[in-house]
């Protein structure tokens, strides 16, 4: 029987103190960034649009189809940071998820040992973090009972 591999989003959750203030600041540093980027953008093209708009020789409607096509143009570049700035959300739980499942795993692992499991080991997957730390530890567990 298969088994499925596809994780649910509340099983991406396992520290949620830690995860959302990582995701909170990674998300605020891509705000701020975002925020800078677009005032900069916008201050210019909307300078450049007044003055091409005011010194051209243009009909009432022609300006109006050229600030309109300036809002357009602003929607786009709202939406693209919109998309910019939850594709870091996303990544940034990833991210954390794979830091803080094995500190969860981990945890629970010292937990058994002071239940007085001594045959307790960490075994991580094998793209999580801290694959030395499990090591190191499982290391430190057998040198307290060598015959396993």
């Amino acid at each position: 029987m298969p088994v499925n591999k596809k994780r649910k989003f509340k099983q991406l959750i396992i520290n949620p103190g830690f995860q959302f203030r990582y995701v909170f600041w990674l998300t605020a540093s891509g705000l701020a960034l975002v925020a800078i980027n677009a005032l900069i953008a916008y201050s210019f093209i909307q300078e450049n649009y007044m003055t091409l708009v005011e010194l051209s020789p243009m009909t009432d409607e022609t300006r109006t189809l050229m600030y309109a096509e300036l809002k357009q143009l602003t929607l786009a570049l709202s939406l693209t940071s919109f998309c910019f700035l939850a594709s870091i959300a996303v990544l940034g739980l990833i991210l954390s998820h794979r830091t803080a499942g094995p500190l969860y795993h981990l945890n629970r692992v010292f937990e058994e040992v002071c239940r007085g499991n001594l045959k307790a080991r960490a075994k991580f997957r094998q793209n999580d973090e801290f694959q030395e730390v499990a090591e190191s530890f499982n290391k430190m567990m057998d040198s307290f009972n060598p015959e396993k």
